[in-house]
């Protein structure tokens, strides 16, 4: 009997670990058994807002997978609508993964990003995906060019990497960006050559 309530607490303590939680920016909410609902994971209420800055934010979040793929959205407005995150995770504000447990520290400047102005209420979205569905949870905030309240203290890293500045996976201003480029540069460079051989051969 022993063993089976041992065996009982690990399962329960494996289930939970399957989850995460926003740490940074506060989250509107949090009930593990409706993560998997979009858009904030069961909480369709909006909650308080903190003040987010427009450049050098980040959002902390503790994962209990290994690996999980990370895609932070931003829906506008004082009550985002299903429709407006629908049309928000079109063109995420980050995407990223993680490879440890724990704590992840993940920026996300905004000051480049499109609707993104000071004294805006927005909602950022997270959706986690640890291998087996997404999970969801939102972060209600005020956007503002000077956050003095926003704690830079939050942003930690259990792999003990120092985090970075920019967001990962993220082209807010829809311009090339230095790989697509140097591929054109490339495939013009190689139709050059062909070309000039192709008049050689005559």
């Amino acid at each position: 009997m022993k063993a089976l309530s041992i065996a009982t607490l690990l399962l329960c303590s494996s289930a939970a670990m399957a989850h995460y939680t926003l740490d940074y920016p506060p989250t509107r909410g949090l009930n593990e058994d409706n993560e998997p609902i979009a858009p904030c994971g069961g909480f369709a209420t909006v909650g308080q807002r903190s003040q987010f800055p427009l450049s050098k934010g980040f959002v902390t979040i503790n994962s209990g997978h290994v690996k999980a793929e990370i895609k932070i959205n931003v829906a506008y407005g004082n009550n985002p609508s299903e429709a407006d995150f629908t049309a928000a995770a079109s063109t995420p504000a980050s995407s990223s993964s993680v490879n440890h447990p724990g704590s992840s520290c993940l920026p996300l400047d905004l000051s480049s990003f499109k609707g993104a102005a000071d004294n805006t209420n927005a909602t950022i979205q997270i959706v986690y995906n640890g291998g087996d569905s997404p999970l969801y949870q939102c972060a209600d905030v005020i956007l503002v060019n000077s956050a003095p309240s926003f704690d830079q203290s939050k942003c930690v890293n259990d792999d003990g990497k120092t985090p970075s500045t920019t967001n990962p996976g993220a082209n807010p201003s829809n311009t090339p960006s230095a790989g697509a480029v140097l591929s054109v540069k490339n495939a013009f460079t190689a139709a050059a050559a062909m070309a000039m051989a192709a008049a050689l051969a005559f």
